[in-house]
């Protein structure tokens, strides 16, 4: 067995996000975590104030397990409920503004909070999504194939 480690300093709504997506990345792929060495560094050991980083977590871990390389100049924000669900957060229009300034072509985000975006800035464009189905949708992915006992309460 592997172990997945978590640098505390970022607080624990994030290691709870972590380990949300941990549980949805073993129920869409069929791949234990626990069964690699995984180390989630936030960079500097910032403290997140939130579940927005729930998704990047899950795209990060679903990223390294599989072996899918994901595109670089997608940003992402959005809680992962352990079913497979994107939830709502807050300050998606400071983070849209965030993303165009870093040059980025797209952000994905819960659907939930597209109503908020009353303009996008040109250069980028905004993709809202329900579930996990749709986030790797977004990126251009296919949901693997697992079997269906494992597939039971994730949205997919």
């Amino acid at each position: 067995k592997g172990t997945v480690r978590f640098n505390d300093t970022a607080g624990s709504m994030s290691r709870d996000s972590v380990f949300n997506a941990a549980s949805v990345v073993r129920a869409m792929s069929g791949l234990d975590p626990s069964d690699f060495d995984l180390h989630v560094n936030v960079i500097g050991g910032g403290n997140i104030d939130g579940p927005s980083a729930g998704l990047a977590f899950f795209l990060a871990l679903y990223s390294a397990l599989t072996g899918t390389p994901l595109p670089q100049d997608v940003a992402v924000t959005g809680e992962v409920s352990l079913a497979g669900k994107v939830r709502a957060v807050g300050g998606v229009v400071e983070k849209l503004y965030a993303a165009r300034a870093a040059s980025m072509r797209a952000l994905v985000l819960p659907a939930e909070n597209a109503r908020e975006i009353e303009a996008t800035p040109d250069g980028i464009n905004v993709i809202p999504v329900a579930t996990i189905a749709e986030v790797l949708a977004a990126y251009g992915l296919r949901p693997p194939a697992i079997p269906q006992a494992r597939a039971r309460g994730v949205a997919r």
